[in-house]
């Protein structure tokens, strides 16, 4: 797709500031593609007013995204350079963000309701794991919501993401409140940060609250490092209690994979009603076994795979 700056008409500022511990100053525009009106998002990135290499970040963003095609994925479309500005064009999200969805409500999300998002967050990083990439920002911020329902997710903002290839990455990034253990203490670190931070995120969605409440850098490492999480409710699920406290695992070695999330029994029935389309309502019988929704899923997990083997 060939993209220039002339093509579209800017409608309006969605947040500015740095990012990062370059100081890398980015304003982020909803557009508008002058012939037929449709809503993009372009990334707007000063190239002078950074201490260090924005181009190597900004390069590096462009390089995880061109990797990534998911339904759960924000879609790039393309990036130029422009009078000492770097430009980067992709999908917008039409709704809002997990973070400001959770901050308009007065209680949290019904546990049905916070799986069947967290399903696709589920698979969205499971495509991202799966290409070698550490998105390591996960938080509510950086998952939109879109669709006539606004419960279609997209993760973005891969400006922080790293390629698991290169040298052990053992520098902070992130947002305090989802950062692993790992991180925290500035040891090297893989693909299991991401899972903390998923399990950070999907504790929140069903309390509102912080696993690790805390008011500081500092004070947040000891709870980390030192405390279990803060009780769940005892009204929720036993599923879904042993589910965040295995994604909060404080050995990242025994925290799961993705690939295992996806085969989780609890998750299973939303992640099938994700792939059929189905919406977010779901019932009890539909979490006992279903033959014909789990063949339809295991089949497009492995289109080898054999009604047989149910």
């Amino acid at each position: 797709m060939d993209v220039h700056i002339d093509d579209y008409i800017f409608e309006s500022i969605l947040g500015k500031g740095t990012f990062g511990i370059m100081c890398i100053f980015r304003t982020v525009y909803l557009v508008k593609r002058k012939k037929d009106s449709k809503p993009f998002v372009i990334k707007a990135q000063d190239l002078n007013a950074a201490n260090h290499s924005p181009s190597e970040r900004t390069l590096g963003e462009i390089r995880c995204l061109q990797k990534l095609r998911h339904p759960n994925i924000v879609f790039y479309y393309g990036a130029w350079k422009n009078n000492n500005y770097s430009y980067i064009l992709l999908e917008y999200a039409t709704r809002c963000t997990l973070k400001d969805l959770l901050e308009k409500r007065e209680i949290p999300l019904k546990e049905e309701d916070a799986l069947y998002l967290f399903s696709q967050v589920t698979l969205g990083v499971h495509h991202i794991h799966s290409n070698k990439i550490l998105h390591r920002d996960l938080k509510p911020e950086n998952i939109m919501l879109t669709g006539s329902r606004g419960d279609i997710v997209k993760i973005g903002d891969f400006g922080l993401s790293k390629n698991i290839q290169e040298d052990a990455i053992t520098c902070h990034a992130g947002s305090y409140y989802y950062m692993a253990p790992e991180v925290l203490s500035v040891q090297p670190y893989e693909l299991k940060c991401d899972i903390w931070s998923m399990g950070v995120i999907l504790y929140e969605m069903v309390t509102k609250k912080f696993p690790f409440p805390a008011t500081s850098l500092v004070e947040i490492t000891k709870l980390v490092h030192n405390s279990p999480p803060e009780p769940l409710p005892q009204w929720m699920s036993a599923s879904i209690v042993n589910l965040i406290s295995k994604m909060l695992r404080k050995n990242s070695l025994c925290r799961p994979r993705t690939d295992q999330l996806v085969l989780c029994p609890f998750l299973v029935p939303y992640i099938i009603r994700v792939y059929l389309n189905l919406g977010r309502g779901i019932n009890l019988a539909e979490r006992e076994h279903d033959n014909f929704k789990s063949y339809v899923f295991f089949k497009f997990l492995n289109p080898q795979f054999s009604e047989s083997k149910l």
